[in-house]
């Protein structure tokens, strides 16, 4: 298992003749949900009722209005079910979805790089290559207890603490080296796997992974603008 760290080309060759998925899959869901649980220990739920106020004040909203609105938020932090399952079945759910996107994407174009589509190896290339998410979650673990704060991140989102929202601070969060680990491991792995010539697989993922980043991106600067 810790060839992928390691060894990482002999551990895609294994994929070769006997793909593999189930394990990895299950290990970066779990280590995604446990930092998830642990983030929403320390989340700010007063600062964020205090900025959603505002925002509903901007919005030229009625007192009344805005006491309904406070109302219903208390009702959802008091409920643990609704302010801890939510979030972990967020997580649990974008998780498997990311992972069957890319895998899709990657199967139906492998025949434009010249190879054939195989659905089981290319989950197995992505479960492998998400098992570079794990350090990152272990990290964010720690940063959250030692700090106490919901407030943290390994992206380049560090390099500007007071960028809130907007389309930059979207696309600064998505910038973080453990991806970049995942994307070269999953060049690496589609090139094992699906013996493919040249850096063809590296420019693939990285391709995928830039248009990916720019929709959503795009889609949660318009979300927090639409909130505004």
């Amino acid at each position: 298992m810790f060839d992928v760290y390691t060894a990482p080309t002999r551990a895609f060759a294994r994929l070769k003749e006997k793909p593999s998925w189930l394990l990895p899959v299950a290990l970066v869901l779990i280590f995604n949900i446990a930092a998830t649980f642990v983030t929403t220990q320390y989340v700010d739920w007063t600062a964020q009722r205090d900025l959603a106020v505002e925002q509903m004040q901007k919005r030229g909203m009625t007192q009344e209005q805005i006491d309904q609105a406070v109302e219903g938020m208390e009702k959802f932090y008091s409920s643990p079910i609704a302010r801890f399952g939510l979030p972990l079945v967020g997580a649990l759910v974008t998780g498997i979805i990311g992972i069957l996107l890319l895998t899709i994407i990657y199967n139906v174009s492998l025949p434009m790089l010249g190879a054939s589509g195989n659905f089981v190896r290319a989950l197995s290339v992505v479960a492998w290559a998400g098992m570079a998410l794990i350090p990152g979650a272990i990290i964010r673990i720690v940063l959250v207890l030692l700090k106490k704060s919901a407030d943290v991140s390994t992206s380049l989102l560090l390099l500007a603490p007071n960028l809130k929202g907007g389309f930059v601070a979207a696309l600064l969060a998505q910038v973080d080296p453990f991806a970049i680990w995942q994307l070269i491991l999953a060049g690496l792995g589609l090139k094992v796997v699906f013996d493919l010539k040249g850096s063809r697989s590296y420019i693939l993922v990285f391709a995928v992974w830039l248009v990916l980043t720019l929709i959503f991106s795009l889609l949660g600067a318009r979300g927090a603008a639409m909130s505004a």
